[in-house]
């Protein structure tokens, strides 16, 4: 006797999770209201900044350097609050749940400089033939990096990489994977962490960081990779900007203009991403 079956999508959710019904915090609509509430702030301090240089001196929002402190400033009180808002929340729904954040694994440690550095370069490529250029978007933190080490090192190496990371994989890609095809959950994180960025020219580069970081957290469920990937990301720019301090800007274009280049840092991504996946399936038969 024939039975027909319906096919799933992979954008469908699962029905073992669906039939559960588990609780948890934050829903997908909950989730989007974080970059909603983040980008009202964003404009009220930008109308805010602009009404000051008006009053008082025009140079105080033209000098491009301090703008990007203080957005970077903002940025982070902002990943903080609503990170400690919606553990608080998970929390309260979620009475076992804990961040977990571990030593890398291995293969992680051993491929994150090389596939950190290829995405920089492949992303960053492609959207230059796309002509949605990010080298503008950079000058500011080029700068950062060359007149304010101390801060970027604070921000960067210590502050965000742990906020982004908690809030992003382990408070809403966690809630989501409860409910959620992994597909569909790792879309609308990836959305939420465009909308962050407030730039549409970061959409190739933004999307494909956080689909390969929620992977890779869901895969290893820990934290520890995630953040350790975000911190190398960190460390590039500013060992390529300490090694090229005249005119990154112009050695950067000539890298990401090189189909060639490209093309290398593509193989070397997918290699870096196969040896991930076997390590994943290895360490999945181990613990069985």
């Amino acid at each position: 006797m024939k039975t027909t079956e319906s096919t799933r999508s992979i954008f469908d959710d699962d029905p073992l999770l669906v039939t559960e019904k588990k609780k948890y915090f934050p829903t997908i609509g909950q989730a989007w209201l974080i970059p909603v509430f983040n980008f009202a702030l964003i404009a009220a301090f930008s109308l805010l900044c602009g009404a000051i240089g008006n009053l008082m001196n025009r140079s105080f929002i033209e000098d491009n350097l301090l703008m990007a402190t203080w957005m970077i400033i903002l940025f982070c009180c902002m990943m903080l609050t609503s990170l400690v808002y919606t553990y608080h929340r998970k929390t309260k729904v979620e009475p076992d749940y804990k961040f977990r954040i571990e030593i890398p694994s291995p293969a992680i440690l051993f491929t994150g400089p090389f596939l950190m550095l290829v995405h920089y370069i492949v992303t960053f490529g492609i959207q230059e033939w796309l002509h949605l250029s990010l080298i503008d978007s950079w000058e500011p933190i080029f700068g950062i990096i060359l007149e304010r080490p101390v801060f970027y090192c604070c921000i960067y190496f210590l502050i965000d990489p742990v906020i982004q990371e908690c809030l992003m994989r382990g408070v809403l890609l966690d809630s989501f994977l409860k409910s959620h095809s992994p597909v569909k959950s790792f879309l609308n994180v990836a959305g939420i962490a465009l909308a962050f960025s407030l730039s549409p020219h970061s959409f190739f580069y933004s999307i494909t960081f956080s689909v390969l970081m929620c992977w890779i957290y869901m895969k290893t469920r820990n934290l520890g990779n995630t953040i350790y990937l975000q911190l190398v990301c960190s460390i590039i720019p500013a060992v390529f900007v300490y090694f090229v301090k005249d005119q990154p800007q112009n050695m950067l274009m000539e890298v990401l203009n090189n189909p060639a280049l490209v093309g290398i840092g593509a193989i070397v991504g997918i290699v870096c991403i196969i040896i991930l996946q076997n390590s994943f399936l290895s360490t999945n038969k181990a613990i069985k």
